[in-house]
Protein backbone atom coordinates (compact mmCIF):
# COMPACT_ATOMS: atom_id res chain seq x y z
CA UNK A 1 0.00 0.00 0.00
CA UNK A 2 3.00 2.50 1.07
CA UNK A 3 4.16 1.98 -2.68
CA UNK A 4 0.67 2.69 -4.54
CA UNK A 5 0.34 5.46 -2.42
CA UNK A 6 3.82 7.05 -2.93
CA UNK A 7 3.05 6.77 -6.59
CA UNK A 8 -0.62 8.70 -5.90
CA UNK A 9 1.45 11.34 -3.61
CA UNK A 10 3.73 12.16 -6.61
CA UNK A 11 1.20 12.36 -8.88
CA UNK A 12 -0.56 14.47 -6.70
CA UNK A 13 2.12 17.16 -6.20
CA UNK A 14 1.43 18.07 -10.02
CA UNK A 15 -2.32 18.90 -9.19
CA UNK A 16 -2.39 20.41 -5.82
CA UNK A 17 -2.76 24.46 -5.36
CA UNK A 18 0.50 25.50 -3.40
CA UNK A 19 -1.24 26.83 -0.62
CA UNK A 20 -3.45 23.64 -0.08
CA UNK A 21 -0.99 22.14 3.21
CA UNK A 22 -2.07 19.80 5.84
CA UNK A 23 -1.69 16.27 6.96
CA UNK A 24 -4.03 13.46 6.47
CA UNK A 25 -4.41 10.12 8.40
CA UNK A 26 -5.91 7.37 6.65
CA UNK A 27 -6.40 3.84 7.99
CA UNK A 28 -7.07 0.99 5.40
CA UNK A 29 -8.30 -1.91 7.18
CA UNK A 30 -8.04 -2.47 10.81
CA UNK A 31 -4.23 -2.05 11.15
CA UNK A 32 -2.72 -0.43 8.10
CA UNK A 33 -2.19 3.53 8.65
CA UNK A 34 -0.37 6.05 6.73
CA UNK A 35 0.24 9.98 7.09
CA UNK A 36 0.40 12.15 4.26
CA UNK A 37 1.86 15.36 4.76
CA UNK A 38 0.85 18.18 2.21
CA UNK A 39 3.65 20.37 1.70
CA UNK A 40 4.49 23.82 0.01
CA UNK A 41 6.53 22.22 -2.22
CA UNK A 42 6.76 18.34 -1.68
CA UNK A 43 4.11 15.69 -0.57
CA UNK A 44 6.10 13.13 2.27
CA UNK A 45 3.94 9.57 2.91
CA UNK A 46 4.90 7.83 5.86
CA UNK A 47 3.79 4.74 8.02
CA UNK A 48 2.36 5.77 11.08
CA UNK A 49 -0.15 4.01 13.76
CA UNK A 50 -4.10 3.79 13.66
CA UNK A 51 -4.83 6.70 15.81
CA UNK A 52 -6.22 9.97 13.99
CA UNK A 53 -2.86 12.43 14.15
CA UNK A 54 -3.67 14.26 10.80
CA UNK A 55 -5.95 17.76 10.43
CA UNK A 56 -8.10 15.21 8.84
CA UNK A 57 -8.75 10.99 9.19
CA UNK A 58 -10.06 9.16 6.38
CA UNK A 59 -10.89 5.20 7.30
CA UNK A 60 -12.01 2.78 4.93
CA UNK A 61 -11.46 -0.99 4.18
CA UNK A 62 -8.43 -2.93 1.93
CA UNK A 63 -11.65 -3.36 -0.90
CA UNK A 64 -12.25 0.45 -1.01
CA UNK A 65 -8.59 1.19 -1.20
CA UNK A 66 -8.44 -1.57 -3.99
CA UNK A 67 -11.54 0.48 -5.76
CA UNK A 68 -9.71 3.42 -5.66
CA UNK A 69 -6.41 2.43 -6.55
CA UNK A 70 -7.68 0.36 -9.62
CA UNK A 71 -9.84 3.70 -10.95
CA UNK A 72 -13.16 2.42 -10.31
CA UNK A 73 -14.48 5.16 -7.68
CA UNK A 74 -12.71 8.24 -6.92
CA UNK A 75 -12.71 9.76 -3.46
CA UNK A 76 -15.34 11.74 -3.64
CA UNK A 77 -17.58 8.35 -4.93
CA UNK A 78 -16.62 6.30 -1.68
CA UNK A 79 -17.40 9.35 0.76
CA UNK A 80 -20.66 10.50 -1.06
CA UNK A 81 -23.57 9.82 1.57
CA UNK A 82 -27.57 11.63 1.14
CA UNK A 83 -27.10 12.59 4.73
CA UNK A 84 -24.27 12.92 7.64
CA UNK A 85 -25.89 9.97 9.64
CA UNK A 86 -25.75 7.68 6.45
CA UNK A 87 -22.40 5.15 6.23
CA UNK A 88 -20.50 4.91 3.09
CA UNK A 89 -17.30 3.17 2.02
CA UNK A 90 -15.10 6.07 3.23
CA UNK A 91 -15.46 8.01 6.36
CA UNK A 92 -13.77 10.76 7.62
CA UNK A 93 -12.91 11.89 11.14
CA UNK A 94 -11.80 15.48 12.50
CA UNK A 95 -10.01 15.87 15.80
CA UNK A 96 -11.37 17.67 18.39
CA UNK A 97 -11.95 21.17 18.52
CA UNK A 98 -11.74 21.22 14.28
CA UNK A 99 -15.20 22.36 12.57
CA UNK A 100 -15.47 20.95 9.63
CA UNK A 101 -15.66 24.27 7.92
CA UNK A 102 -11.70 24.54 8.32
CA UNK A 103 -10.95 21.48 6.65
CA UNK A 104 -13.97 20.89 3.90
CA UNK A 105 -11.90 22.30 0.72
CA UNK A 106 -8.76 20.18 1.69
CA UNK A 107 -10.63 17.20 2.06
CA UNK A 108 -12.67 17.97 -1.27
CA UNK A 109 -9.51 18.54 -3.34
CA UNK A 110 -7.68 15.35 -1.97
CA UNK A 111 -11.00 13.32 -2.37
CA UNK A 112 -11.11 14.50 -5.95
CA UNK A 113 -7.25 14.35 -6.97
CA UNK A 114 -5.14 12.45 -4.69
CA UNK A 115 -6.32 8.56 -5.55
CA UNK A 116 -5.99 9.20 -9.13
CA UNK A 117 -2.89 7.93 -10.78
CA UNK A 118 -3.81 10.34 -13.85
CA UNK A 119 -2.30 13.82 -14.40
CA UNK A 120 -4.51 15.49 -15.20
CA UNK A 121 -7.39 14.05 -13.19
CA UNK A 122 -9.58 11.64 -15.47
CA UNK A 123 -12.91 10.27 -13.81
CA UNK A 124 -14.54 7.60 -15.65
CA UNK A 125 -18.47 8.10 -15.74
CA UNK A 126 -21.09 5.40 -16.27
CA UNK A 127 -23.07 3.25 -13.46
CA UNK A 128 -20.25 1.24 -12.97
CA UNK A 129 -17.98 3.67 -11.58
CA UNK A 130 -20.92 5.09 -9.55
CA UNK A 131 -22.86 4.86 -5.72
CA UNK A 132 -26.63 4.60 -4.74
CA UNK A 133 -26.58 8.26 -3.59
CA UNK A 134 -29.78 10.52 -3.17
CA UNK A 135 -32.12 7.74 -4.86
CA UNK A 136 -29.93 7.30 -7.94
CA UNK A 137 -26.07 6.14 -9.12
CA UNK A 138 -23.47 9.01 -8.47
CA UNK A 139 -20.58 10.04 -9.81
CA UNK A 140 -18.95 13.38 -8.13
CA UNK A 141 -16.66 15.73 -10.41
CA UNK A 142 -15.52 18.61 -9.35
CA UNK A 143 -16.37 19.90 -5.80
CA UNK A 144 -15.01 23.01 -4.19
CA UNK A 145 -15.66 26.25 -3.23
CA UNK A 146 -18.78 27.36 -4.80
CA UNK A 147 -18.91 24.59 -7.35
CA UNK A 148 -20.61 20.83 -7.12
CA UNK A 149 -21.03 18.50 -9.91
CA UNK A 150 -21.92 14.82 -10.34
CA UNK A 151 -22.80 12.70 -13.17
CA UNK A 152 -26.14 10.57 -12.43
CA UNK A 153 -27.43 7.36 -13.81
CA UNK A 154 -31.50 6.17 -12.88
CA UNK A 155 -32.76 3.56 -13.85
CA UNK A 156 -36.33 2.79 -14.11
CA UNK A 157 -38.65 3.24 -11.25
CA UNK A 158 -35.94 5.38 -9.53
CA UNK A 159 -35.50 8.71 -8.84
CA UNK A 160 -33.68 11.47 -7.12
CA UNK A 161 -34.69 13.67 -4.13
CA UNK A 162 -37.46 13.54 -2.07
CA UNK A 163 -38.89 16.26 -0.04
CA UNK A 164 -35.06 18.42 -0.37
CA UNK A 165 -34.87 22.11 -0.63
CA UNK A 166 -31.35 22.61 -1.34
CA UNK A 167 -30.07 27.14 -1.00
CA UNK A 168 -28.26 26.96 -4.11
CA UNK A 169 -28.81 27.33 -7.50
CA UNK A 170 -28.35 24.18 -9.41
CA UNK A 171 -28.81 22.96 -13.01
CA UNK A 172 -29.71 19.41 -14.52
CA UNK A 173 -28.01 18.37 -18.34
CA UNK A 174 -29.36 15.46 -20.20
CA UNK A 175 -26.90 13.85 -22.19
CA UNK A 176 -28.85 10.42 -21.83
CA UNK A 177 -32.44 8.44 -22.23
CA UNK A 178 -35.32 10.24 -21.29
CA UNK A 179 -37.47 10.86 -17.85
CA UNK A 180 -39.35 13.41 -15.70
CA UNK A 181 -38.81 16.38 -13.84
CA UNK A 182 -40.83 17.87 -10.82
CA UNK A 183 -39.55 21.43 -9.82
CA UNK A 184 -41.41 23.59 -7.83
CA UNK A 185 -44.83 22.38 -8.84
CA UNK A 186 -43.86 22.15 -12.54
CA UNK A 187 -43.86 18.82 -14.42
CA UNK A 188 -40.71 18.87 -17.12
CA UNK A 189 -40.36 15.91 -19.92
CA UNK A 190 -36.57 15.24 -19.78
CA UNK A 191 -34.55 14.62 -23.09
CA UNK A 192 -31.57 14.15 -24.21
CA UNK A 193 -29.88 17.99 -24.99
CA UNK A 194 -31.55 20.05 -22.71
CA UNK A 195 -30.77 21.53 -19.55
CA UNK A 196 -33.46 22.46 -16.59
CA UNK A 197 -32.37 25.20 -13.79
CA UNK A 198 -33.85 24.94 -10.30
CA UNK A 199 -34.16 27.93 -8.15
CA UNK A 200 -32.89 27.88 -4.75
CA UNK A 201 -34.63 26.57 -1.78
CA UNK A 202 -37.51 24.83 -4.24
CA UNK A 203 -38.55 21.46 -4.57
CA UNK A 204 -36.68 19.38 -7.49
CA UNK A 205 -37.35 15.43 -8.12
CA UNK A 206 -35.76 13.55 -11.53
CA UNK A 207 -37.78 10.32 -12.05
CA UNK A 208 -37.70 7.20 -14.23
CA UNK A 209 -41.06 5.75 -14.66
CA UNK A 210 -40.77 3.50 -18.02
CA UNK A 211 -38.89 2.60 -20.50
CA UNK A 212 -35.28 0.77 -20.20
CA UNK A 213 -32.31 3.32 -21.12
CA UNK A 214 -31.16 5.07 -18.13
CA UNK A 215 -31.62 8.68 -17.86
CA UNK A 216 -28.16 9.89 -17.32
CA UNK A 217 -26.99 13.77 -16.42
CA UNK A 218 -24.81 15.96 -15.42
CA UNK A 219 -26.20 18.10 -11.82
CA UNK A 220 -23.88 20.77 -11.40
CA UNK A 221 -24.69 23.51 -7.84
CA UNK A 222 -22.93 26.66 -8.09
CA UNK A 223 -23.31 30.08 -6.27
CA UNK A 224 -22.08 31.54 -2.88
CA UNK A 225 -23.65 28.38 -0.79
CA UNK A 226 -22.95 25.74 -2.67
Amino acid sequence: MLKELKKMAECYQKKKPSDLSGTIHLLIGEDNGFLVRLKDSDIEVEETGVDNTGDLGLVMSEETFDKLNSGKWNGMTAVGRSSMSEPAPLDFRLPEDTEMDEILQMMYHFLTHFFSKDYPTITELGRKHSRKVHGGNAVPIAYGDGIRSAYYTIQKGEQINEDELDPWNQVFTVIGGSGKALVDGEEIELKKNMSVHVPPNKEHIVKKEEGEDDLELLWIAYGEKA
